[in-house]
């Protein structure tokens, strides 16, 4: 159980890193990221997302950061009155950019887990998830 704290912290400090503000020779603003291609200052930036509520029987919520090239995380949380406790983690990260005058392409890896704890069933095996993601902006 350990591990998957550790992992788990790991992807929610990499996915809450902001990008640096730099200026060039001509005073043009960029953001860096990550990634090896640069986004203007006027793009669109990160946005969150979230969810949540509850009733006499059930909760839950989630929250949800994506960024303009796909990557990003996920976090939620999950209750039901004799069903137990469902908590997962997603993330994306950029691992291939290009940039031309076609638009931005970029390839994003990412993974999660899911974990159910007690209630009808008892505690279920984790389940983890690996996936790649490709996304263009025009």
């Amino acid at each position: 159980m350990q591990k998957y704290l550790v992992v788990f912290a790991a992807v929610v400090a990499f996915v809450a890193a902001e990008s640096v503000l730099v200026e060039d020779e001509e005073g043009r603003q960029f953001y860096l990221t990550p990634v090896s291609s640069r986004q203007r200052r006027q793009a669109d930036g990160p946005k969150v997302f979230g969810q949540g509520g509850g009733n006499g029987q059930s909760q839950g919520g989630f929250v949800k950061l994506q960024n303009p090239n796909g990557s990003g995380g996920s976090l939620g949380y999950g209750h039901a009155n004799g069903f137990g406790h469902v908590v997962s983690a997603d993330a994306r990260v950029p691992v291939w950019s290009n940039k031309n005058r076609f638009g931005e392409s970029t390839l994003n890896v990412g993974g999660g887990a899911t974990q159910k704890f007690g209630g009808y069933g008892g505690n279920m095996n984790l389940d983890k998830r690996v996936g790649l993601n490709f996304n263009h902006r025009w």
